[in-house]
């Protein structure tokens, strides 16, 4: 210490000041401020807020404490924010507020309790007495501070308009014996924490007692928060999901582009729900989930789980990292919450969302995701019983302007990624900054943004020293630049943010941030200035631009490199799904110009990316391609696929062209269990089987699972059942004490056998691995049966396994046939009408395209439960078709399918099923046209698309 003070002494006079601190003596120069005796100043209040004072020295600080007599909900929504940050770069704050007259507000002190890090929030129990601190102390790094104290308690007028005076001084003889103080009203006894207890107990209190008329006036002055309110889009998908619960469905996804509020839409879905459980796989989510659910919920009990305690409240956020632990989770009741929320989440954590999703049984259960085509987006369909009920993605969010259009530019990476480490499914960090932080790659960053920059901008980096290095090169060439990540030496977050809103930033560079709740309209660019492994993280990233200002056109800077990881950008993008052969069409399509893009937009490929895409895309076909494909990801994800995987890339398990899955999977040099020799027939049998329910499926791995443990009576099979029918929402009702129908279909079930009136596995031998086999084919086989939430009833095993189509629901016109019976036969199915015994079906495209002359039928909607629908052109009333048609011919059902048009993204869209409609009328003849009255009126989300008119149904 004395050769120190001794270095400071040789640079000139100085004055020191001595203290001690936690037990040691410390000697340090004293500031400026000390020496001069800064005077202190008053703020006023009107033109001169507190609340600019008061973030600019919470962004500098390290402490933070206030002691105020009241909180209203509107300062401490002001507030929040920068008091997150300063938590979240390791900052402390204690937070003492008083009961004084009731005033606070509960939804306030909610607020206070839902800050998470190093904070300490405290009550002062005025017990009928007097309460009336209005202090904030602040203390940096190096030990500087200050105080204000003064007359502004928390809320929005005392924060910026009202007239408040309020006086801050730095100078530490000031500063220090108010700190002194405020140590002391820790310690006095009618300080208590402020737990959700506590806060449960106030609001009881302050609602049997009235408030006094100061209290009442205080309040009365503020200006309170608006409430949200959903916007179109949402009230569509809030429309669709009551009709899904009504309905019979008990889990449904939701399909809606970053930028179009998924967790809004959660939080306005589940405000009915008493119990609700937010799951996510990213902390940043969950802070965000909580903000957007305490807007909805102002007073509601909240909780973080951590796995530390059981937390109690109305509303529980957890990760699944931590919930999805079996210490954790057999804690919870199954029964504990009546609605969860599953945001989107990576592939690798579909295992164990499963396990947790298999232990509670909630009345709803929603999942949101942005990206329904890919990998991560199936499997939280399969998760959500393959039951979409909303869908609007990117371009059909920018159709509907509530997205801004955008010009994306697919510029050439330098960087050599092939000699980059790949672990984990990632680009080793260190490496890949050693590659990215350099002068070249700066320089061109910077010469991308000047060429094509518009308004404000965010980029996004791989690392703390990548975003470090772009800012100080960037602010060297003369623009406004800073660098935000969780250190911290990071520029404030909110508050940068605030620049970029004003215009008085350039550009931020971000690490790990702004990923997820960033509501910053003016941004005009978005770089892309590292690699993006998922889609997910893609599409939030690029949705930070996509806030609609009027006349605005993001700019989208994306560098695209020489490794596979980049076509998931590409796929991503050009909505391509899974598989090289999708990416590949898609990518023609967009050279030759006949992609449709949403107006305003697109997307721009530099030559040499072209080459690059081309070299990662190679021409194969058929068996060849599978192998590929396999290959690729294997090296990608450091394990083979699952047979859901190689499906949804759009191929076939059961036609791999090496006999069975299994032993495809055997011949990619991939190890596979010896159960799945011995039971090859079982496990054959289930990939090729015709399972015409998805009860009748599942049910398979319940049974093998318990059969290959114990013979099962048949009471147990038809519980087995049971159970799985409840768990995929559908009905079923079996007679437990007919053994014959327990059994009748598991005793043609290859290697199971009935003896003794139990189940049993007919033969031994290796059983190990078995269970997960059956699971991996079963979980395929789910994914391409669509009657999941079906909702026939019936009454014994042999009918149980029929299948009906679900109101609302779309099936491909290959998949119609199966839900009567009937296998797909290109020479009958592909034209409009089709009899099946007593059903005749009606497949309609509304949107007939360039059909010869004579046979363009004309159909359309005359409102959402009527539809005009004209026969073929030979047809007479009195004709047997025209009976059937009628209703003359008894015993015949007529089932109705509409679609818009042939094409969705290039493929055949599928058909909506619209019921069994009711013959209202005709005229005509050759053809003839019928006025049909539809069982349900049409829900609001389909009226778009299939042209059904605005105005109110007469009918109805």
């Amino acid at each position: 210490m004395l050769a120190q003070v001794s270095e400071v002494l040789k640079k000139g006079p100085a004055v020191l000041r001595a203290y001690s601190e936690a037990g040691h003596f410390l000697i340090e120069v004293a500031d400026e401020a000390e020496l001069s005796h800064a005077p202190a100043t008053l703020i006023t209040g009107g033109a001169d807020h507190l609340f600019d004072t008061l973030i600019k020295h919470i962004d500098g600080s390290r402490d933070v404490d206030l002691a105020v007599a009241f909180a209203l909900e509107s300062g401490v929504a002001m507030l929040e924010p920068y008091l997150e940050d300063l938590l979240d770069r390791g900052g402390a704050l204690r937070i003492v507020v008083g009961d004084y007259l009731d005033i606070s507000e509960p939804a306030a002190l909610r607020r206070i309790s839902d800050l998470q890090g190093r904070v300490s929030a405290n009550v002062y129990e005025t017990g009928g007495g007097s309460f009336h601190p209005k202090a904030w102390f602040f203390r940096a790094a190096d030990r500087s501070g200050a105080a204000i104290v003064g007359s502004s308690n928390l809320s929005r007028t005392a924060l910026t308009n009202g007239v408040e005076w309020n006086l801050r001084t730095v100078a530490a003889r000031d500063w220090q014996p108010a700190l002194a103080a405020f140590e002391a009203l820790l310690q006095a006894p009618q300080v208590k924490p402020l737990t959700p207890d506590w806060i449960d107990s106030y609001v009881k209190r302050r609602r049997q007692a009235q408030l006094p008329t100061y209290a009442r006036a205080v309040v009365a002055d503020d200006v309170p928060l608006d409430r949200p309110e959903p916007h179109e889009i949402q009230r569509e998908a809030l429309a669709a999901l009551g009709q899904s619960r009504v309905a019979g469905h008990r889990a449904g996804m939701v399909v809606l582009a970053t930028g179009l509020g998924k967790t809004w839409l959660s939080a306005f879905d589940s405000a009915g729900f008493d119990r609700v459980l937010f799951l996510a796989h990213r902390e940043e989510i969950l802070h965000q989930a909580v903000a957007t659910f305490r807007r909805i919920r102002p007073e509601a009990r909240f909780g973080l789980f951590t796995g530390q305690a059981k937390t109690e409240g109305d509303l529980l956020f957890a990760s699944i990292q931590t919930l999805g632990r079996p210490e954790h989770l057999q804690r919870f009741d199954p029964e504990a919450f009546d609605y969860i929320v599953m945001d989107e989440f990576h592939h690798a954590s579909a295992a164990s969302y499963r396990q947790l999703i298999d232990h509670f049984r909630p009345k709803f259960l929603l999942g949101l995701t942005a990206t329904p085509d890919r990998t991560d987006g199936a499997d939280l369909l399969m998760l959500c019983g393959d039951n979409l009920v909303y869908r609007c993605d990117l371009f059909d969010g920018i159709r509907r302007g509530y997205l801004s259009p955008f010009q994306y530019y697919g510029v050439a990476d330098d960087i050599d990624y092939e000699h980059i480490p790949w672990r984990s499914s990632r680009f080793d960090e260190e490496a890949l900054t050693q590659a990215l932080a350099t002068q070249a790659r700066a320089q061109n960053a910077l010469e991308q943004f000047n060429g094509k920059r518009e308004g404000p901008a965010i980029g996004f980096c791989v690392s703390r020293r990548h975003a470090e290095f772009l800012a100080h090169y960037f602010s060297n060439a003369g623009l406004r630049a800073v660098a935000v990540h969780s250190g911290a030496d990071s520029a404030p977050r909110t508050s940068s943010l605030e620049g970029l809103r004003r215009g008085d930033l350039d550009i931020l560079f971000a690490v790990d941030m702004f990923n997820e709740g960033v509501d910053v309209p003016q941004i005009g660019t978005v770089m892309m200035l590292r690699p993006t492994e998922s889609a997910i993280l893609f599409l939030q990233q690029l949705g930070r631009g996509l806030r609609k200002v009027e006349h605005k056109v993001l700019k989208i800077i994306d560098y695209i490199g020489n490794h596979r990881s980049f076509l998931t950008k590409v796929r991503t993008l050009l909505a391509a799904g899974d598989g090289d052969r999708s990416t590949s069409r898609r990518l023609d399509e967009l050279l030759a110009g006949t992609m449709k893009l949403p107006p305003g937009c697109s997307i721009t490929y530099e030559l040499e990316v072209i080459e690059f895409l081309r070299s990662l895309l190679p021409a194969r076909a058929g068996q060849e391609e599978g192998e590929a494909w396999y290959r690729a990801f294997v090296l990608r994800e450091r394990r083979r696929p699952q047979a859901v995987e190689f499906a949804r890339a759009g191929f076939d398990p059961s036609k791999s062209g090496h006999g069975t899955w299994f032993e495809f999977v055997r011949d990619m040099s991939d190890a596979v269990p010896r159960s799945a020799q011995t039971f090859a027939a079982l496990l054959r049998m289930i990939e090729i089987t015709r399972f015409e329910s998805a009860v009748q499926l599942a049910a398979i791995s319940t049974i093998v699972a318990e059969v290959a443990v114990d013979r099962l009576d048949h009471v147990a099979v038809s519980r087995a059942l049971g159970a799985t029918a409840f768990r995929l929402g559908a009905r079923l009702a079996i007679d437990v004490t007919a053994a014959s129908d327990a059994f009748a279909f598991w005793e043609r079930t290859p290697h199971v056998r009935v003896a003794d009136q139990r189940l049993e596995l007919a033969r031994g031998g290796d059983r190990e691995g078995l269970i997960e086999l059956v699971d991996e084919l079963v979980t395929w086989r789910l994914s391409t049966i669509r009657d999941v939430k079906s909702q026939t009833e019936v009454t014994e095993i042999s009918s149980a396994f029929q299948i009906s189509p679900v109101l609302w629901e779309e099936y491909t016109r290959e998949e119609i046939p199966a839900l009567f019976g009937a296998t797909f036969n290109p020479g009958n199915w592909n034209s409009g009408i089709v009899r099946v015994g007593e059903a005749l079906i009606l497949l309609t495209t509304l949107k007939k395209g360039s059909l010869a002359t004579g046979n363009h039928y004309e159909d359309r909607f005359l409102s959402p439960s009527r539809m005009e629908w004209q026969s073929q052109t030979q047809t007479t009333r009195a004709s047997e078709r025209g009976r059937l048609l009628s209703g003359q011919a008894r015993g015949t059902h007529i089932h109705l399918f509409v679609r818009s048009e042939k094409l969705r993204n290039g493929k055949a869209a599928p058909f909506v099923y619209l019921g069994q409609p009711i013959f209202a009328g005709w005229r005509g003849e050759k053809p003839i046209t019928i006025t049909w009255e539809l069982p349900r009126p049409v829900p609001v989300h389909y009226h778009r698309m299939l042209g059904v008119p605005k105005q109110a149904d007469r009918a109805e």
